[in-house]
């Protein structure tokens, strides 16, 4: 056993006691030299308020101790385990190595980081504060991209050395860069919906500003027909309608300077149908926005001036990533209000109106997809559930239905039927063509109703 891990009057220590971390920083810098940003963080996790760079100082300066000790003890062997040890130990060996050997000491390079990391993070911080000068930013989130090399060489001494309570260079740079951008401007660090991303290069400590999308939430309403909820565009490169909800938003890409606007919808409607009531819940992506610093209202208002008469829009309050997977998910099978025109091939009495009330009220309906949309849209049969019915009649051969359903049931086929795919339906029940002339969806509700059967 070497003079430092004897150096407490040569009484080996038993692994698991105190001088068993000792034992193990003087293993690792007896092979290989470590800054100490790199000693200190395989032992990230033992202590509370300290640094990494404190807690390899602490090691090493317990090191120098111990072989300073040995020496001074007539140990043999403690002068050739300085001239091995202090190369890789560094600075804090300097002083005590020079007094031995009459010369300075030639520290070797950091075998993680090449001995880049010590100046690393206020460089990095520096270079991102010039960046972030003068952006419309709020909030940042550090990120780490490391060479491969280098991560390879750090997994290799934790695997080697049982190194149970390191953390990683990444989580060290995130941390140290963070809280000196913080120390320097007034931005905020934000997990889960950052404005920017500041990604940090090691060991390079090059900068990179990513302008996160500024996510909105709202609903809108569409007061006119045969606007599509997104840009159609056939495979001919021509618009199916001249204009959409999402054309309504892409005001926004003027005043947020952005590079794309996407609209993240609970469902969808028809194009030749209005949403009205209620409107449809969505999400606005702004994509890479450079400016930020608008209330809702004010973005709204410029929408709706924008497409008065044909789209108008409340949007409410920022929204954060999750909620776009949430919106498109399980808020698209929320129960939606709907109103149909319908029209029969022949005279509908009001007794028979009572009776389509009374059997589609809490009905499941089978439904294969419809063969208007079956060649974009995959072709399976669902269930889907109508919680209520209201028939009204305006006509012989004409009545408005209002009907409270399932997400994701196709009301026209609802309707028609659409040659047996659709089970039971208007047209079943009544026995006699009916298809919906016109169609309305009055809102989408946040609780399913109650199934009445």
């Amino acid at each position: 056993m070497s003079g430092a891990s004897e150096a407490a009057g040569g009484e080996r220590r038993e692994p698991g006691e105190a001088w068993a971390l000792v034992e193990k920083a003087y293993r690792l810098l007896r092979e290989y030299p470590l800054c100490d940003h790199c000693l200190g963080r395989m032992f990230a996790l033992l202590g509370r308020g300290w640094s990494n760079a404190e807690r390899g100082r602490a090691l090493k300066r317990l090191l120098v101790m111990s072989l300073h000790m040995s020496l001074r003890e007539g140990r043999e062997e403690a002068r050739e385990e300085l001239e091995r040890l202090a190369p890789s130990i560094g600075g804090i060996a300097e002083g005590l190595y020079r007094e031995v050997f009459g010369k300075p000491l030639e520290a070797r390079r950091c075998y993680i980081c090449g001995s880049r990391l010590p100046g690393l993070f206020d460089e990095a911080a520096r270079r991102a504060v010039e960046q972030l000068s003068g952006m419309d930013v709020s909030s940042f989130l550090v990120a780490a991209r490391l060479d491969p090399g280098l991560r390879e060489r750090e997994d290799e001494l934790k695997r080697m050395f049982g190194l149970v309570y390191a953390e990683s260079i990444a989580s060290e740079v995130k941390r140290e860069v963070s809280k000196r951008i913080q120390r320097l401007t007034s931005l905020v660090p934000e997990f889960d919906n950052p404005d920017v991303v500041v990604v940090v290069d090691i060991p390079s400590g090059d900068v990179e500003i990513r302008v996160m999308p500024l996510l909105l939430r709202g609903r809108y309403w569409k007061t006119a027909r045969r606007v599509s909820q997104t840009a159609w565009v056939t495979r001919r490169g021509k618009r199916r309608y001249p204009f959409s909800v999402e054309d309504a938003l892409f005001i926004l890409s003027e005043a947020a300077d952005v590079d794309d606007v996407i609209l993240h919808g609970s469902g969808r409607e028809d194009a030749d149908a209005r949403m009205l009531g209620l409107g449809r819940p969505f999400i606005v992506e702004l994509k890479a926005a450079r400016r930020r610093s608008f209330s809702a209202g004010f973005l709204g208002d410029l929408v709706n001036r924008y497409a008065a008469g044909l789209v108008e829009v409340r949007l409410e309050s920022r929204a954060r990533r999750r909620d776009v997977a949430e919106i498109k998910g399980e808020h698209s099978r929320r129960a939606k209000i709907y109103k149909a025109l319908v029209v029969v091939a022949r005279e509908v009495r009001e007794e028979e109106l009572r009776g389509l009330e009374e059997y589609f009220t809490g009905a499941t309906i089978r439904q294969r997809t419809p063969r208007r949309v079956r060649h974009r849209r995959p072709d399976v049969v669902r269930e889907r559930a109508v919680f209520s019915l209201q028939a009204r009649r305006l006509a012989p051969t004409v009545f408005e239905a209002v009907i409270v359903a399932e997400g994701g049931l196709y009301i026209k086929e609802l309707v028609s039927g659409d040659g047996g795919d659709t089970t039971p339906s208007f047209a079943e029940y009544l026995g006699a063509d009916a298809y919906c002339a016109e169609l309305d969806v009055l809102g989408v509700l946040e609780q399913p109703p109650a199934r009445a059967r």
